[in-house]
């Protein structure tokens, strides 16, 4: 199973604070009725689809393979890429996001062991969540009977900047770009280290080594900076590390947060800080600018 910011399998959560805030328990409502697991392999399944249909195309000489179902394909092939995956068209090959989708199609099958990822893989995760987010959306309005075959939630659309506030760890991959959302808290530790960045090139410093410095400044995942300098794939790079089930990598969520941190989330789990915090950002959310 994929190591998340939380546990994408778990989805009945009570808030602490919830019974005392209306809004809260609102929130609280509406992320117990999202599938989170669901919202991520349903993504892999249709971008694993969608770019298999696309390779096969390709390796037949640009012909409809036999026995495929698709009926139209795309007249520029690496524009079609870059616009339905533009992350993840932006720092690798189609080939190499396909072999990616594999591994975590796998990891999110098995039960036995933790897989983390790094960032290539949070990239691609990035826009296979978005982009069935969209569809999915999109059908609770036009066409309920297939949004229940997809059944990413209890009926309710899925905000998905909300969904990558509460279970992506970081967006490093979006270090010196313009995000899709605001993203605020995810991305005020990218916006730190682009000032670092710009603070060091603007001293005349040699872009490579700028990244390098802000790569040990800010401890960045180390496949960061491999995927920010389009470095070919390596197989190293593309594996996901195993961790084994004893090892609980949500066991620090539990962990109730000390009056002595001055935090006006106090007495709360880290679980409960983390909603909060992500429930007062919705509420004060503006598009990125």
């Amino acid at each position: 199973m994929l190591i998340f910011a939380k546990d994408i399998t778990q989805r009945d959560h009570q808030h602490a604070r919830e019974a005392d805030n209306a809004a809260l328990r609102e929130y609280m409502e509406y992320q117990r009725k999202l599938f989170p697991y669901t919202v991520i392999r349903a993504g892999l399944d249709l971008a694993y689809k969608e770019l298999d249909d696309i390779l096969n195309y390709v390796d037949n000489d640009h012909r409809k393979p036999e026995g495929a179902m698709r009926d139209e394909y795309p007249a520029d092939i690496p524009e079609w890429y870059r616009r339905q995956f533009p992350w993840s068209g932006s720092f690798m090959e189609m080939e190499d996001m396909h072999s990616l989708m594999v591994l975590l199609i796998k990891a999110m099958d098995s039960f036995r062991t933790y897989e983390k990822a790094n960032t290539y893989h949070w990239t691609v995760l990035y826009d296979t969540t978005r982009n069935i987010v969209r569809v999915y959306n999109e059908l609770l309005n036009t066409d309920a009977g297939r949004a229940r075959d997809i059944q990413l939630s209890q009926g309710v659309e899925v905000d998905f900047e909300d969904c990558v506030n509460n279970y992506w760890p970081h967006l490093e991959f979006m270090i010196l770009s313009k995000p899709d959302y605001a993203h605020s808290r995810l991305m005020e530790r990218v916006h730190q280290a682009e000032e670092a960045i710009k603070q060091h090139m603007a001293e005349g410093e040699a872009p490579l080594a700028v990244l390098e410095k802000a790569e040990e400044q800010f401890a960045f995942d180390p496949a960061t900076l491999p995927l920010l300098r389009r470095d070919p794939l390596r197989p190293d790079r593309a594996a996901l590390e195993s961790r084994p089930l004893k090892e609980d990598p949500f066991k620090a969520l539990s962990q109730i947060i000390s009056a002595d941190d001055d935090s006006p989330f106090a007495g709360l789990s880290r679980i409960d800080a983390e909603y909060e915090m992500n429930f007062n950002l919705n509420r004060s959310q503006t598009p990125a600018s």
